[in-house]
């Protein structure tokens, strides 16, 4: 299994899970050619498309995968708010119930954001179980027998001051970020309250432009859970499988 990173910002979010024979798209928030491109136009794999929530950078080109034929699963709302000519692939989820893509098995529950929105839990023979976790100011679930975890890491709030006082960050902005994104420490504090045992890697997902500091968040995080911990970019390639080494 392949863990490969298409975008992981505010400009848009896109991973792919990519097993020998099958693939799982995570996110549709960038245009599916650059689906396409990174599976050199080998769609014919793709058994579907898992999205988190309906914001545009998660979910704006859905329509586009679900042209191509590509089964996405989603809350209501995500459908509700991009115009869609039909839905015929459109299968609609809820929170606390597990679901099955090709190979994959997609469970799901609930986190807090300023929209309905999503975590998983995805579970494939070749990759064993990850963790995905975004736009969310908090978890309040543990989850054990974790092979990869990928958790938003949104802001720091040293940095996130720092920038205010700058006048660089309008301080309205500190109230959202509260309620909506994760900061650092609150990152850590996840990790810390669940069973790490089994976690071959940590990948921290959707890193504020302005908010954030990668080599601190990577050496913090580190130096917390005792994990290789990884920076989601466009480009970065990880191998996922369940036993890696």
């Amino acid at each position: 299994m392949v863990l490969q990173v298409l975008g992981s910002s505010s400009n848009g979010n896109c991973y792919l899970f990519k097993a020998r024979h099958e693939t799982l798209i995570l996110e549709m928030g960038l245009p599916f050619a650059e689906v396409k491109k990174a599976l050199s136009w080998q769609i014919n794999g793709i058994v579907g498309c898992v999205v988190s929530h309906q914001h545009n950078d998660h979910a704006k080109y859905i329509g586009e995968a679900l042209a191509c034929g590509i089964k996405v699963l989603a809350l209501p709302e995500v459908f509700n708010s991009q115009p869609l000519r039909d839905r015929v692939f459109c299968r609609e989820v809820q929170p606390h119930h597990g679901y099955i893509v090709g190979g994959f098995k997609v469970y799901t529950f609930d986190v807090a954001h300023d929209v309905p929105c999503l975590g998983f839990v995805l579970e494939h023979a070749e990759m064993g179980r990850t963790l995905f976790v975004t736009d969310t100011m908090m978890l309040r679930y543990r989850f054990p027998r974790i092979n990869h975890i990928m958790l938003e890491c949104n802001y720091c709030d040293k940095v996130l001051e720092e920038s205010i006082a700058e006048g660089e960050t309008p301080p309205i902005m500190r109230e959202r970020l509260l309620r909506t994104h994760m900061e650092l420490q609150t990152c850590k504090g996840i990790l810390l309250a669940n069973d790490l045992a089994e976690v071959n890697e940590v990948v921290l997902l959707h890193l504020s432009s302005r908010h954030s500091d990668e080599r601190l968040f990577k050496a913090e995080v580190e130096a917390a859970c005792g994990k290789p911990t990884h920076i989601a970019a466009a480009g970065l390639k990880l191998n996922f499988d369940q036993m890696p080494y």
